[in-house]
């Protein structure tokens, strides 16, 4: 049996008995095989600081990334690069595995530029 859809995946999710669980953000990170979409998703939304200290942090944090960038970046590659930094600061992703997906994002790319130099 392939991939589950989506909407597959959503409907599993819910068919599921409901946990009690401490940390919901580890749960997904548990389960991000069993539902890839809805652990993104999860990940997006779960991730939001609760606290007014913690937003100044990340804000903090934007500032500082957007004057190294010297503004270049778009306004959704600041998201991604604050979500990821926060991510991986809280071991919800792991480098090897982001660094693995770069990389086959770029001999991708090179293949469809050029498909002999992408071997």
């Amino acid at each position: 049996m392939g991939p589950l859809s989506s909407s597959d995946e959503l409907e599993d999710y819910l068919w599921q008995p409901v946990e009690k669980v401490n940390d919901p953000l580890k749960w997904w990170v548990n389960n991000r095989e069993t539902y890839p979409t809805l652990y993104r998703m999860a990940l997006d939304y779960l991730s939001v600081p609760a606290t007014s200290t913690a937003v100044e942090r990340v804000f903090s944090q934007g500032r500082q990334l957007l004057h190294f960038t010297q503004n270049h970046l778009s306004p959704s590659s600041t998201r991604a690069f604050l979500c990821l930094g926060l991510w991986l600061r809280t071991d919800l992703i792991v480098v090897e595995e982001v660094v693995s997906i770069v990389k086959q994002s770029k001999k991708r790319k090179v293949a469809e530029m050029d498909p002999a130099m992408a071997t």
